[in-house]
């Protein structure tokens, strides 16, 4: 469905973007919101849960075009942006039959998971990662997984990871912005030092989305 076609049926385009601390998560939904403010939408956000520690669960809101609010009522997200497969399964609360999914594959094993494995104590095993895809699926068909750490990793570095996520997106042509006009104002707000790195991964992950309208994903 095109932007236009979109809101005529639903103001608004509501997004959540969910991960662990150090992910990224809060750059992502930064850049949207400075992206689509620019371009003069009313934009709000929100963190709705978790800190940005690094390991810690993240979820952030970004709402365009939806009313002042940053929360983002219970099965109401056109977007969930996963970052990791357990958050994103935690999403599942805001996700219906109208949401898109984008679900990273790869996991960030929690430091407790870890201390419990390193100490050989029960329940030290992560979720399987197909099982938490499927279950995502069972309620938003259109739920995209694959390794977008791997994508980052082949980009130059696993911390352009959001960018991976954002060319998924931002490539879908679901949002009032293209990959390319929102690549334009972004860029410039880019850590230098990881440029080349980001500039790929972005460019990677519109051309994951292009693949995944095709034939889709799965881990």
């Amino acid at each position: 469905m095109n932007p236009a076609d979109r809101q005529q049926n639903r103001p608004g385009w509501r997004i959540l973007i969910a991960g662990t601390g150090g992910q990224g998560v809060l750059t992502a939904a930064r850049l949207l919101c400075e992206c689509f403010a620019q371009l003069g939408h009313q934009v709000v956000s929100g963190q709705l849960h978790g800190m940005a520690q690094r390991g810690g669960a993240v979820q952030s809101s970004v709402i365009i075009d939806g009313g002042s609010s940053p929360v983002i009522p219970s099965g109401r997200a056109d977007f969930v942006v996963g970052f990791e497969p357990v958050e994103t399964a935690r999403a599942l609360p805001f996700v219906s039959r109208h949401t898109t999914v984008y679900m990273n594959t790869a996991p960030v094993v929690p430091y407790v998971l870890a201390q419990r494995a390193a100490l050989k104590k029960e329940q030290a095993q992560y979720p399987d990662v197909q099982q938490l895809a499927d279950g995502v699926r069972a309620v938003a068909s259109r739920t995209f997984a694959f390794d977008a750490t791997q994508r980052a990793a082949r980009a130059g570095s696993v911390r352009a990871l959001n960018m991976v996520m954002l060319g998924c997106l931002l490539g879908s042509g679901s949002l009032p912005c293209s990959a390319e006009d929102f690549w334009n104002i972004v860029a410039k707000r880019m850590p230098a030092a990881l440029g080349e790195a980001n500039t790929k991964a972005f460019r990677g992950g519109t051309d994951l989305a292009a693949e995944l309208q095709v034939g889709g994903a799965t881990p």
